[in-house]
């Protein structure tokens, strides 16, 4: 009979070695006690400036510890974690990660948030080429060398830029292997979710495990945007192995005493740290951890292991505190200035719970299985319930508090993405728990099989669709892609977006860093750029007067050629040559434009027009 995993069939397993706990314990608070003093330091010797000048690097070691910690504890752990899963449990887990890539391909390969996508892209690319978490203004990029001229600070955090990097480094920074990375991150978050459960020290029925990583796989949002480069898929992935960590550190306690071991301690502590670099909300991943050691075993309370691990996560982490300091001015794009507010709670939540409901984006068939976990786990294992409805609570509600956290907006739907792994862990258990209770009513099961079946490809219909919402700023991303293909080696691009331009392998400059050596020393800047000075007419001049002002005065004045333009429904686009002759004569500046003695056009101007040959050089005009 088909039923509950008691947690007598999967016993906790001591720590492998007796050996003495204080030099875990000392380098754990030695880390934390270097951090504070370092911390107390930066905001006590630098203002605000200059605290977020430092977050390129801090936040860049940061994370550098955690996934050198994260992958010590692995490496150490790997084979007592590989004997309690066992072999059939790992073939089935690299069986869930094939199906999961393979079922991600049923979305297109896209962008759907206003350039964000590419601005995490082009951190990336300045981390793995120069080791600082920063955006490049203005850079050099071709040759698949990279030049930084001028950068800013992003606000946010920087974990998804940093797992680019590392990729980058391998593969070179480019969009096809940054959609891909999201792909495969997806498919891992599915076998997360399956491991997870099937180490869990908890009482859960029997195919719980499976059916929540295929509940997971199977959640449109989690399709829909696992083909894009957004930053939740990865959000949600890190918080998954933050709960995975926390399930290995409570199954390798000592069952007697309840002592956490300290290898579990140490991935706990990076995982959670690492988790907190993703999104600003990501630091409710602590909560959620704790809740999870306290439902499988409230001697955690009073384990000095666990809480040394705590020490050695907020030392990892101090960095990112720091970070999120130093830009808590910061508006997020709020026109008022109100970020979190109580009144946004009556159209968010109406639009974030009506998501369950509604039938758009989420199978009813879903909440309904969701609801059916929930309550086999309050009358089964209320502790573990507790645990995932805080993880889901913190990870969904605090959009609803948050001024464009609706899903309404559009775009704001991957904020679903967040909160999709516990969700899957209910629904999974729901659906294993209805398994377990219809399996010898054959007609009866196969009527909810049925039933579910169909709502769920019913609430798939949108996964192969583009959507309307950010589609000019995809026909401006196109439109770059061909007029890079069009560009001659040595040409710099002037954009809002330069990052674009870097992740297509050109040179570009935002207009603040560069404006004024156009109309200063254009003649300097030409020998810098021999291939041309362009500006791109981008999405931000159909729709920001202030911008399109400053770009329509510059090509006027420059007598600026058109290399290419294109329309795209209501937006237009443009490319424009700067370096004109006008634009040398008015302002060419101090340097003098210098042409060689032999030059190749000089000598072709004195050959009779007759001997002209037949030919054309390939440039841009």
């Amino acid at each position: 009979m088909t039923g509950p995993v008691s947690s007598a069939d999967n016993p906790s397993v001591p720590a492998a070695s007796p050996a003495p706990r204080w030099p875990w314990y000392v380098f754990c608070l030695a880390a934390l006690g270097g951090t504070l003093f370092l911390a107390v330091r930066v905001l006590s010797e630098h203002v605000t400036h200059e605290q977020r000048l430092l977050a390129p690097v801090s936040t860049t070691w940061g994370m550098h510890a955690c996934l050198a910690l994260g992958l010590v504890a692995v490496c150490c752990l790997a084979a007592p974690l590989g004997r309690i899963l066992g072999r059939r449990r790992l073939l089935t887990g690299l069986a869930v990660a094939v199906a999961s890539y393979v079922v991600c391909g049923l979305a297109p390969k896209t962008n759907r948030i206003f350039y964000d996508e590419h601005i995490y892209m082009q951190i990336g690319q300045t981390l793995a080429h120069t080791g600082r978490a920063e955006y490049a203004s203005h850079a050099n990029v071709e040759y698949g060398d990279f030049h930084m001229i001028d950068a800013w600070v992003n606000k946010q955090p920087n974990g998804h830029p940093y797992v680019l990097s590392w990729i980058y480094r391998l593969f070179g920074a480019n969009e096809d292997i940054s959609h891909l990375s999201t792909r495969v991150t997806t498919a891992l978050t599915a076998v997360v979710i399956y491991f997870t459960l099937s180490l869990a020290p908890f009482a859960l029925p029997t195919a719980a495990p499976l059916a929540a990583a295929v509940c997971f796989m199977f959640t449109p949002l989690v399709l829909w945007w696992s083909r894009t480069v957004a930053v939740e898929p990865n959000s949600a992935a890190t918080v998954a192995l933050a709960f995975f960590a926390a399930c290995i550190h409570a199954r390798l306690r000592d069952p007697v005493t309840g002592e956490g071991s300290p290898l579990g301690g140490l991935l706990l502590a990076a995982t959670a740290a690492f988790a907190a670099y993703f999104r600003p909300e990501s630091l409710l991943v602590y909560p959620a951890v704790a809740t999870v050691l306290l439902a499988a075993d409230r001697r955690f309370l009073d384990d000095r292991a666990t809480w040394a691990a705590l020490a050695l996560s907020l030392a990892l982490l101090t960095p990112n505190l720091l970070h999120l300091w130093s830009v808590r001015t910061e508006d997020w794009g709020a026109t008022d200035g109100r970020r979190f507010d109580v009144a946004f709670i009556g159209e968010n939540f109406a639009s974030n719970a009506g998501y369950f409901i509604q039938g758009k984006w989420f199978p009813v068939a879903g909440t309904a299985l969701a609801l059916a976990g929930l309550g086999w786990l309050l009358l089964a294992n209320g502790g573990l319930a507790a645990s995932l409805g805080v993880w889901f609570l913190l990870s969904w509600g605090t959009f609803v508090l948050f001024y464009a956290g609706g899903y309404h907006y559009g775009a704001s739907s991957r904020y679903a993405v967040v909160s999709a792994v516990p969700v899957a862990i209910f629904m999974g258990i729901g659906a294993s728990a209805v398994f377990a209770l219809l399996r010898r009513r054959t007609f009866a099961l196969v009527v909810v099989g049925v039933l579910v079946g169909l709502n769920w490809i019913y609430a798939l219909r949108f996964v192969p669709t583009l959507g309307r919402e950010s589609n000019e700023a995809r026909a401006d991303i196109a439109f770059v892609r061909e007029a890079a293909a069009v560009l001659p080696f040595g040409s710099l691009v002037i954009s809002t977006d330069p990052c674009i331009w870097n992740m297509v392998g050109k040179n570009a400059a935002q207009m603040d860093s560069i404006q004024e050596r156009v109309r200063n020393d254009l003649t300097n800047l030409s020998v810098q750029y021999p291939g041309g000075i362009y500006l791109h007419w981008d999405y931000w001049m159909n729709t920001t007067p202030r911008f399109a002002e400053i770009w329509r005065n510059l090509i006027v004045d420059t007598q600026a050629t058109v290399v290419i333009r294109r329309n795209a429904e209501a937006v237009k686009f443009g490319l424009f040559r700067l370096d004109t002759p006008h634009a040398f004569q008015v302002f060419g500046g101090q340097g003098e434009k210098q042409i060689r003695p032999f030059d190749l056009d000089r000598v072709i101007a004195e050959i009779p027009s007759a001997s002209a040959p037949a030919v054309q050089p390939a440039s841009i005009p």
